[in-house]
């Protein structure tokens, strides 16, 4: 065979190869398949794998125009709208949850579970279940139950517990948390703060800010308590803690509060102020470790060093610490 002749074969032979792989990358193509979806990663339908938008994007927020905190992007709203009355004076809105929803939000909450006896001796457990956290009509129950079967010779109890760690921590400005106390001999609720810095500089190194304490026995004082390392634990008698005084403070929902600056913290109840500690020019860390952003902790403990000091009454259960809201505040000249 010819040279030409070769050629031409190896030419034909080179042409037919090409216009197969042509061929394959055409139907290659046709193979791709695109995804539709919503592709803005806050809605809460964001679609990871979509390629072109396809479908509505779904937005949760307040849906309220009239309100300070109102979101032109919400299609849902999430019951947290917030009006300009309801914030105090020289203060923004940092946060709020009215606990209006079905579940309680991951996105600002954690729900811790711990053995019983893992703080201060106490009895109950702390558990994930709905029997123990529970949303309903605007309201955060945390319900403390006897374990099933409950043997009175060694009670045990599960109990809820939620904090903001990781999620929601601000340095600074004006929280308050409507809530209503539960009663009865044994109970031990505490809204309170700790520093974000616990997890590298233990407790009680790192500070502690308890802006509401009751233990059911005794049935008509709250407490509000800092801890340190220079005081901690048992800072009754002290000028680390105030005792507010009132018959009544079982008997419906009350506001308590903390403002809380470089200088100072003050605790409040329906805004009547009751304790108050100023930072004093030779303090160092030790004496005040409330220069850094601290997170929210809720819980309802049963017994312990504490609330357990004139046993449990075990006819009050199942018995329920009511959160209406929790809020955070900076101040205006901070923003």
């Amino acid at each position: 065979m010819g040279r030409k002749s070769l050629s031409m074969i190896k030419n034909i032979i080179l042409i037919t190869a090409m216009f197969s792989f042509s061929c394959q990358q055409s139907n290659n193509k046709t193979d791709i398949v695109e995804v539709e979806g919503c592709m803005d990663i806050e809605a809460i339908n964001f679609s990871p794998n979509a390629t072109i938008p396809g479908q509505n994007c779904i937005f949760v927020g307040c849906t309220d125009p009239e309100s300070i905190n109102y979101n032109e992007k919400a299609t849902i709203d999430d019951g947290n709208c917030l009006f300009a009355n309801q914030v105090p004076a020289g203060y923004l809105l940092h946060w709020n949850d009215e606990f209006n929803g079905d579940t309680l939000n991951s996105k600002y909450w954690n729900i811790e579970t711990w053995w019983a006896g893992a703080y201060n001796n106490e009895l109950q457990s702390y558990t994930k279940s709905q029997n123990n956290i529970i949303l309903n009509n605007g309201y955060l129950y945390l319900r403390a139950q006897k374990e099933t079967p409950f043997n009175p010779n060694q009670p045990g109890y599960t109990s809820g517990r939620i904090t903001t760690q990781d999620k929601v921590e601000i340095q600074y400005g004006y929280w308050e948390i409507k809530a209503k106390l539960p009663s009865g001999v044994g109970t031990w609720p505490a809204i309170w703060m700790l520093n974000s810095k616990i997890d590298s500089i233990p407790w009680p190194y790192s500070g502690e800010i308890d802006i509401m304490e009751h233990v059911g026995y005794d049935e008509n004082r709250v407490f509000f308590s800092i801890h340190n390392e220079e005081l901690f634990g048992d800072v009754h008698g002290t000028n680390q803690q105030g005792v507010y005084y009132s018959e009544e403070i079982e008997n419906d929902f009350h506001i308590y509060s903390v403002e809380w600056n470089e200088n100072e913290i003050k605790g409040f109840v329906d805004g009547v102020q009751y304790f108050n500690i100023s930072k004093l020019s030779n303090f160092n860390y030790s004496q005040w470790p409330y220069d850094s952003p601290f997170f929210l902790i809720i819980n309802l403990a049963i017994g312990g060093d504490w609330g357990g000091v004139q046993g449990i009454d075990n006819s009050i259960f199942p018995s329920s610490f009511i959160i209406d809201y929790a809020r955070m505040f900076t101040k205006e000249s901070e923003n």
